[in-house]
């Protein structure tokens, strides 16, 4: 393959882009909002690749989603570029992008208002570009860019998740969960709180990294974008959604039993090893492959035809 001519074709690609959109006001306006763009990925890549590197699922979630949602948009482009805004939409959408470039340099004390603004800067884009009509038309890259705008979306859901349950609820039910699977195997195992107690004098806690709601909230989303890209029913979707979290919780206590016994019998090493990259891409691994398999056949289970009755 010939890099330098890729990348010299990229290049002359990109002036002409830069030459087009500098040539009207609306271009050039729109790149006033895609620097505020440029500003915010210096933010969000380094998090996304940080956490890819720890071993989040999070991380390639977030990295697939963005690939799904620019494939739309460059399969889509030539139908896009046949919607046109109404002067009052252009209007509307300037005023979304100014405002978010105004503000952006006053929302640097964190990721999260950033990533607000950029949201704003986008869908202002998008107005003054094709009109509200591509969010309906579109709704697919719409969600991408929403799932994709903050590098940890599992941080916001959790935040929720921590409003409408109990303290520690999870961790609670997964030390008991894990417990009950040590006693199967042998183990005189108890769970006392989100401790696993292993007697004589071995315990280790169930934290909220280790309680499956990021994996179950990874793997609900995947279920989510799969059924919008195999044109399923909303109730499929619901199901390949279900489905992933059962999964996630029910692959997440196998996981526990095993870091609990590395960490009473077998070793810091080893339990580094399962807590870490390693150990929780081999879950995540093992849980996609099987997930694949049960959503192919909630998508390929067809509905029953009713009999005809028999004439009487």
């Amino acid at each position: 393959m010939n890099f330098k001519k890729y990348i010299a074709n990229f290049s002359q690609w990109s002036l002409a882009c830069l030459r087009l959109a500098l040539a009207s006001w609306h271009g050039r306006i729109v790149l006033l909002g895609l620097t505020a763009g440029l500003a915010y990925l210096v933010v969000w890549a380094p998090r996304v690749v940080t956490r890819a590197a720890q071993g989040s699922a999070g991380a390639p979630f977030v990295l697939g989603c963005l690939a799904v949602g620019l494939y739309q948009l460059w399969t889509n482009r030539q139908a896009i570029a046949q919607l046109q805004p109404t002067e009052a939409d252009r209007a509307m959408g300037y005023l979304m992008i100014f405002g978010g470039v105004l503000l952006f340099p006053f929302c640097r004390f964190d990721v999260w208002p950033q990533a607000m603004l950029w949201v704003v800067i986008l869908a202002g884009i998008a107005v003054s570009s094709w009109g509200p009509s591509f969010f309906l038309k579109y709704r697919l890259p719409v969600m991408m860019a929403l799932l994709t705008a903050y590098p940890r979306p599992a941080v916001f859901a959790r935040t929720v998740w921590r409003v409408f349950t109990p303290n520690d609820w999870l961790e609670r039910v997964m030390a008991q969960a894990g417990a009950f699977g040590l006693r199967l195997i042998g183990q005189p195992a108890f769970a006392d709180m989100h401790f696993i107690r292993l007697p004589p004098d071995g315990s280790v806690a169930v934290g909220e990294p280790c309680n499956g709601f990021s994996m179950a909230l990874t793997i609900a989303a995947t279920g989510l974008i799969m059924g919008i890209l195999y044109n399923q029913k909303w109730y499929k979707v619901l199901i390949m959604m279900m489905v992933g979290v059962i999964l996630a919780m029910l692959f997440n206590i196998p996981r526990i039993m095993i870091l609990a016994l590395a960490a009473v019998y077998w070793g810091q090493a080893s339990f580094d090893f399962w807590h870490s990259t390693w150990g929780a891409q081999i879950f995540s691994g093992v849980l996609f492959t099987v997930y694949y398999y049960a959503v192919m056949a909630v998508i390929k289970k067809r509905p029953k035809r009713s009999q005809p009755k028999a004439a009487l």
